[in-house]
């Protein structure tokens, strides 16, 4: 028999496991952009286009524009049906959502430019918004009010009461973070010697923080929040620099201990809830880099843009859930339980953190709907009814670039039927992608289960949706495990 010749394509040892090379171009229009974002665009190979005759994948619209160039971009993301990502930086949170519900398709945090590649390259699986994600709600419990056992100091509920508080009497504070960088001091069964020691530090903490005029609170396990309301941007930088080398004499395993500082005031916000939001990212921003142990909004570097997309979302969540027939919480509660449902199904830690970052963020494409076609579909007919229609491709089209094509698929699909007589591609069975149909049966729970409707009568209701709106199988599992899943439900 004679020899077959096989082609076989040379692969070059260096190269395996990298990446395959982009072979399409990105083409952006900018608007507003900065020129230190234009040369990371540059960086990344994309091709910024001036010329408004020319062809581009997206326009790229900065935050940072004035707010009559703003108003103005708003008024003419009506009148074309040109691709438009918002580019927001930190603190435009509320201009981000403004310009999404004028027409604009996606949100990148300024800093995270590198996720546009998503544009031309649908293989990118971004991890950035998940990680951000998982910070602000990957463990949920009740909190609690009054004074901390473990430190004698007032206890979270307390603290966020005193900045609401003083916000109500128009007074700005500066809110602070520390956050002890040590799994021994941070985990809530601590041994005797480190549980001794915590509270020993909570004191020493609390007095120099006292010599300010602050006041020092508990906000979690191994974590203090700082309420100063006097107190300047120097000023904090000058009772941060003590309050670390106070922490330095205590030790760990030998060796110094560590804490970072992130705070923020008056000057980068003046509302106590984006004060808060603000010191919580500037501390998450401090202990990821590391370089920086004291940091301030005012200084939150190119490492804050994934909490930008986060914050962007979850603002639109706020302004679309008081419209739904589940109300305010919905998106949250069908997170918890789709990471239950998927834990139970024995999904990936991996997949079972995506599965809640889409049950939670799937209804972000109601924002910018007229608010008559919010909550659908109940009453609605016609146009209503088409707009309505349309959430879920705006949903998938705002988290694909940060969330990655797996979660923008599961909300793209979250409303298909397993009868194939759902919306918008009308697919059936298990040509539904699995964190579509597992998203639907969450769903499904919530709704159930949101006007206090017993177990029974849950139960009863969800298996009549078997087969024919909801798969049957995972329809099973939410019944076998149906206490687990409302307990998960309530955080």
């Amino acid at each position: 028999m004679p020899a077959v010749e096989i082609d076989v394509p040379l692969v070059r040892l260096d190269e395996l496991g990298q990446p395959a090379p982009i072979t399409t171009t990105l083409r952006l229009r900018c608007l507003g952009v900065p020129d230190s974002v234009r040369t990371r665009l540059t960086g990344i190979g994309a091709v910024l286009v001036d010329e408004e005759v020319e062809p581009v994948d997206a326009v790229l619209v900065s935050t940072r524009l004035s707010p009559d160039e703003l108003l103005a971009v708003e008024t003419r993301l009506a009148e074309h049906g040109q691709h438009t990502i918002v580019l927001a930086h930190t603190g435009a949170e509320r201009l981000a959502v403004q310009l999404v519900e004028s027409g604009a398709d996606a949100i990148v945090g300024e800093g995270n430019e590198e996720a546009l590649l998503g544009l031309v390259d649908v293989s990118r699986s971004p991890s950035t918004l998940l990680t951000s994600y998982e910070r602000r709600f990957g463990s949920t419990g009740a909190r609690s009010r009054g004074t901390d056992a473990t430190t004698g100091l007032m206890d979270r509920g307390t603290f966020e009461r005193r900045i609401a508080t003083l916000g109500d009497s128009d007074e700005i504070p500066r809110v602070a973070f520390v956050k002890i960088v040590s799994e021994r001091w941070t985990t809530p069964e601590a041994d005797p010697v480190v549980a001794v020691q915590r509270r020993r530090l909570s004191a020493g903490l609390a007095h120099l923080v006292t010599t300010t005029g602050s006041e020092l609170f508990t906000t979690a396990h191994g974590e203090f929040g700082l309420v100063g309301p006097t107190l300047s941007p120097h000023d904090m930088h000058r009772l941060g620099r003590q309050m670390l080398e106070v922490v330095g004499t205590f030790r760990d395993r030998g060796l110094p201990l560590s804490a970072v500082i992130g705070h923020a005031g008056s000057e980068s916000a003046t509302d106590a809830e984006q004060l808060l939001e603000l010191a919580r990212r500037a501390v998450e921003v401090a202990a990821a880099d590391g370089a920086q142990p004291l940091l301030g909004a005012e200084d939150l570097s190119l490492g804050v843009s994934t909490t930008t997309e986060l914050e962007v979302v979850v603002r639109m969540l706020d302004q679309v859930e008081p419209f739904l027939p589940e109300g305010r919480g919905h998106g949250e509660r069908v997170g918890r339980i789709s990471a239950e449902l998927a834990r139970l199904r024995g999904w990936s830690p991996g997949a079972v953190a995506r599965a809640q970052l889409a049950g939670h963020l799937h209804d972000v494409g109601r924002a910018g709907l007229p608010s008559a076609a919010i909550g659908g579909p109940g009453e609605l007919t016609g146009e209503l009814l088409e707009v309505w229609r349309t959430f879920p491709v705006r949903s998938a089209s705002l988290l694909q670039l940060t969330a990655g094509p797996a979660a923008a698929a599961a909300v793209r699909s979250q409303r298909e039927r397993w009868d194939g007589d759902g919306f918008p591609d009308g697919i059936r069975s298990t040509d539904i992608p699995d964190a579509a149909r597992l998203l639907a049966v969450a769903h499904a729970v919530d709704e159930l289960a949101v006007d206090g409707a017993s177990a029974a009568n849950v139960a009863t209701r969800l298996a009549e949706r078997a087969s024919t709106e909801l798969d049957p199988e995972l329809v099973d599992l939410a019944l076998d495990n149906l206490t687990a899943l409302l307990h998960a439900r309530l955080g």
